[in-house]
C-alpha cells in the first residue's frame, strides 16, 4: 500500500506532544491548582467556623441545663474566701469530687467548664475547635469517664475555648456582677480561646476600639488565624465577630474593663474570658 508523506512525516506516524505543548499543559495545570486552592481554603475555613459555632452553641445549651439544676447559677467549683480572687487553671485533674479538699484549687476556671462534662450530656469533642490542634480529652485513657475526674487532662491540649471567669472579686459582686441564666444578649460568656499577650503577634492589651482592622488581629483568637472569633452570649446565641470589642458597652471580652487579663471582672457588665493560650 502506498504511504502518504506530509512534509517528510508518514501519515501513519502518531503525532506526540512537543516540548512547547507539554509546557503549556503543565502551566495550565499549575494555574488551575492555584485558582482552586484559595476556594478550597475558604470553604474549609467556613466549615470550621460553622462547626466551632455549633460547639459553642452546645456549650451554651449545656450551661442552661446545668443552671436549671443549680437555682439558675452557671458552673463553678470552689471559691476562695478572700475578697480578691485570682483565677487558676488545670488543677485537681484526677480528683473524683471537684468540691473535696483534694479537688481543683480555688477559683479554677477550667474546672468550672469541666463541670459540664461531669453533669451534662456533652462530649469532649465539643470543647475542641476543628481549626486548632487541640485533641479530644480521653480522661487519662482506659475506661476513665468524666464523672471520675474534675478537670481537663491537659487544658492546653484539650480545650479550645475561653469561659467567663466565674470567680468575681467581692467588689464586683457588690457592683451587681452575676453569672447565671439571667445574663443578656450582649454579655459574652464563652468564645474562641483568648490569645493573651505572650504569643507571636498576640497582645490583647494594646488594641482600642479605634485600632485599624489590620492592627486588631493581634487581639483576635488564634483559633481561626486571627480573622476573628465565635462568641457565645448570655441569651444562648453565637456570633462571629472580627474583633474582641463586642461585649456590653463594647467591652473587650478578653480583658477586664480596667485593662487586665488574668483577673476578676470589674462590674456587672464586664466580661473576661479565660484561660489564654499564653
Amino acid at each position: 500500500m502506498t504511504q502518504v508523506f506530509v512534509r517528510g512525516r508518514s501519515a501513519r506516524t502518531p503525532h506526540g506532544f512537543t516540548y512547547v505543548e507539554l509546557l503549556v499543559v503543565l502551566v495550565l495545570i499549575v494555574l488551575g491548582i492555584a485558582l482552586l486552592l484559595p476556594t478550597t481554603t475558604r470553604t474549609n475555613c467556613g466549615s470550621n467556623r460553622t462547626k466551632c459555632a455549633s460547639n459553642l452553641r452546645q456549650i451554651g445549651q449545656a450551661m442552661l441545663l446545668y443552671s436549671n439544676d443549680s437555682h439558675g447559677g452557671y458552673p463553678h467549683t470552689r471559691v476562695s474566701a478572700e475578697p480578691v480572687r485570682t483565677p487558676t487553671f488545670g488543677t485537681g485533674v484526677a480528683a473524683t469530687q471537684p468540691f473535696d479538699p483534694d479537688g481543683p484549687a480555688d477559683n479554677d476556671v477550667t474546672a468550672a467548664m469541666f463541670m459540664l462534662l461531669r453533669t451534662q450530656d456533652i462530649t469532649a469533642e465539643v470543647f475542641t475547635c476543628p481549626s486548632t490542634n487541640t485533641e479530644r480529652d480521653d480522661y487519662g485513657g482506659g475506661t476513665n469517664a468524666p464523672i471520675n475526674r474534675s478537670n481537663f487532662t491537659d487544658f492546653k491540649k484539650n480545650l479550645s475555648y475561653s469561659f467567663q471567669n466565674p470567680y468575681a472579686d467581692q467588689s464586683a459582686i457588690e457592683k451587681g456582677w452575676k453569672f447565671n441564666n439571667t445574663l443578656g444578649a450582649e454579655y459574652a460568656i464563652a468564645a474562641d480561646l483568648n490569645p493573651g499577650t505572650a504569643g507571636n503577634g498576640d497582645n490583647v492589651l494594646v488594641m482600642t476600639t479605634t485600632s485599624s482592622a489590620a492592627d486588631m488581629k493581634s487581639s483576635n483568637s488564634n483559633n481561626h488565624e486571627k480573622d476573628g472569633q465565635n462568641i457565645l452570649y448570655g441569651d444562648g446565641h453565637v456570633s462571629w465577630e472580627s474583633n474582641p470589642f463586642v461585649g456590653v458597652n463594647r467591652d473587650n471580652i478578653y480583658t477586664t474593663s480596667d485593662g487586665k487579663v488574668n483577673a476578676s471582672p470589674v462590674d456587672a457588665n464586664d466580661s473576661i474570658l479565660l484561660p489564654t493560650d499564653d
